[in-house]
């Protein structure tokens, strides 16, 4: 067993070599990343958070829910605390205090590896894999993803524990429940820990001893885990108030949302195995397109025997991979409805620790098959590097909105909602003609498009073409993305005040009842005002009715 504390602190030992190796490889491919800013929702979840900006706000962090309600991630938001009181509102710091504990997580990755795979150098190339994948970089370069690199985190270290504990005949291993709890308040998703410990229990690993005793009192080791759990969920339900929904939204059927994995599962498995499609937006047909395009069947028939032959190989190590790769893809499969989109490749960065590890154990394989080993490795060297220059020019996309969506706009010219955003963009660089073009992009794809619709009504508003503003806005609000979407209520706000300024006060009124009647959090900084006016148009109508 690999304990952290009895690992010999001898640089020239091949454990030390092989965890300096990877930590200089994973600092080197990231270390453009520190060059990068603030992105998309960095700036209201960071920047502009009065929550994030002082120490004395940390029992307000523990004791109440994200700013996107319902979500109740306090570790998370503590990081951020401590990185604006060491650091202020430097990105950079943020960006290696995330890099960092990506390197955490391969040397735990590989540390588990090295326990699990009797091949040592098997164990070292997953986890070189894993450092360098582009599928990652968006966990990593997105600030406020970090939720996700620490619920990966505290769940490996927890498992790195547990396993630790379980060797030295501990029945009630504390500290890997601690770990557990961190998890959870780290990111929901750490919850699923709970359920590889339990199948870890009944199914454990080659030369583990106690895989003899009662099944009972292998259970037992799960009631540290319970215990934080359920503090996790009074902490949770105290902070939330008992609200517990993740949006407001009407939710798909349920059999309708797991049909959509369908799509799902085939581009998740595309960008493990072909990571060159990366984008901050991948599409799933949101109605109808059942096994459309033809090729994700095969896809999947081919998914369905890869887990086959592991289950069939009996190989312990691959078969926990599987294990974990299964259950972690759980929460993202969209079982509980995700209201922040179907895919995005940070939501990929748990599962996929369970990939690395099959891979481990199909390289150790492949040794064991008396292959020529210096081919393997020199495959898994070749492999290695064209995944690290991805990952190199997927961190520059990264620099700021612009490059990133524009990067996207090159990979999926065909998006609406990647034209949209890039819009957004140029807008905020100032450039308002581009952004103007990128809107009307959008529409030409999707003449629904209701965001772009009041994106473009502003604009002609700040031409003074109130008419034309109008028109937009009116537009905006009978699009049917319009009945859902938040970024609506702005034309609301927009068309109280053309109402107000032209003598409607009726018409002004009932839009800013309309905007204020659920104001999202991306434009609260208008709330004020709304407010302000409604009450001016009361009074008025109250003075008027007097006389």
């Amino acid at each position: 067993m690999v304990k952290l504390a009895r690992i010999p602190f001898n640089r020239h030992s091949p454990l030390w070599k092989s965890l300096s190796f990877l930590a200089a490889v994973t600092l080197l491919v990231y270390a453009v990343s520190v060059f990068n800013g603030f992105v998309l929702d960095d700036e209201d979840i960071i920047v502009n958070n009065p929550q994030t900006l002082s120490l004395s706000n940390i029992p307000e962090v523990f004791l109440a829910p994200d700013l996107i309600k319902p979500y109740y991630r306090p570790l998370n938001r503590a990081t951020y605390l401590f990185d604006y009181h060491l650091a202020g509102l430097n990105p950079s710091w943020y960006h290696g205090v995330n890099i960092i504990i990506h390197l955490g997580n391969v040397i735990l990755l590989y540390l588990l590896c090295y326990r699990f795979l009797a091949d040592k150098n098997a164990a070292l190339m997953a986890a070189l894999l894993f450092a360098v994948h582009p599928a990652n970089t968006e966990a990593v370069n997105f600030i406020s993803a970090r939720n996700t690199l620490l619920a990966l985190f505290f769940s490996l270290l927890s498992l790195f524990a547990f396993v630790e504990a379980r060797m030295e005949n501990l029945r009630r291993p504390i500290m890997p429940a601690f770990f557990f709890f961190c998890a959870l308040l780290s990111k929901e998703t750490g919850f699923m820990l709970i359920a590889v410990i339990a199948i870890y229990c009944m199914i454990p690993l080659p030369e583990e001893q106690y895989e003899f005793r009662p099944w009972r009192e292998r259970l037992s080791a799960l009631a540290p885990f319970m215990l934080s759990a359920l503090v996790y969920f009074a902490l949770r339900t105290y902070s939330l108030h008992g609200g517990a929904e993740l949006s407001d939204a009407p939710a798909a059927p349920l059999y309708s949302r797991l049909a959509q994995n369908y799509h799902i599962v085939p581009q998740y498995l595309g960008l493990l195995f072909f990571p060159a499609d990366l984008n901050i937006f991948h599409r799933v047909p949101a109605n109808g397109g059942m096994f459309l395009p033809p090729w994700y069947l095969p896809a999947w028939l081919a998914v369905l025997a890869m887990a086959a032959m592991i289950i069939r190989s009996r190989n312990r190590a691959a078969l926990f991979g599987l294990i974990w790769l299964i259950i972690n893809y759980v929460p993202i499969s969209n079982v509980i409805p995700i209201p922040s989109g179907l895919i995005s490749e940070r939501f990929l960065y748990l599962p996929s620790a369970g990939f690395f590890i099959i891979s481990g154990s199909f390289i150790a394989w492949l040794n064991s098959r008396q292959l020529n080993r210096n081919l393997v490795r020199g495959t898994v060297a070749v492999i290695a590097v064209v995944c690290a220059a991805a990952t190199i020019q997927r961190n520059i996309d990264w620099k700021n909105n612009l490059s990133l969506f524009s990067s996207g706009a090159r990979s999926d010219p065909a998006s609406p909602v990647v034209h949209y955003y890039l819009g957004t963009a140029y807008k905020d660089s100032g450039d308002m003609v581009a952004a103007g073009k990128e809107w009307e992009k959008a529409l030409s794809l999707d003449p629904g498009y209701a965001e772009a619709l009041a994106q473009l009504g502003t604009m002609a508003a700040m031409q003074g073409n109130l008419q034309k503003a109008e028109q937009y806005y009116i537009a905006a609000l009978k699009a049917p993305s319009g009945v859902s979407a938040p970024d609506i209520s702005m034309a609301h706000y927009n068309l109280g005040k053309i109402y107000e300024k032209s003598g409607q006060s009726q018409k002004a009124l009932k839009h800013y009842q309309q905007f204020l009647k659920d104001v999202p959090f991306t434009y609260q900084e208008y709330q004020a005002d709304a407010e302000r006016r409604l009450a001016l148009l009361i009074r008025t109508f109250n003075a008027v009715s007097v006389k």
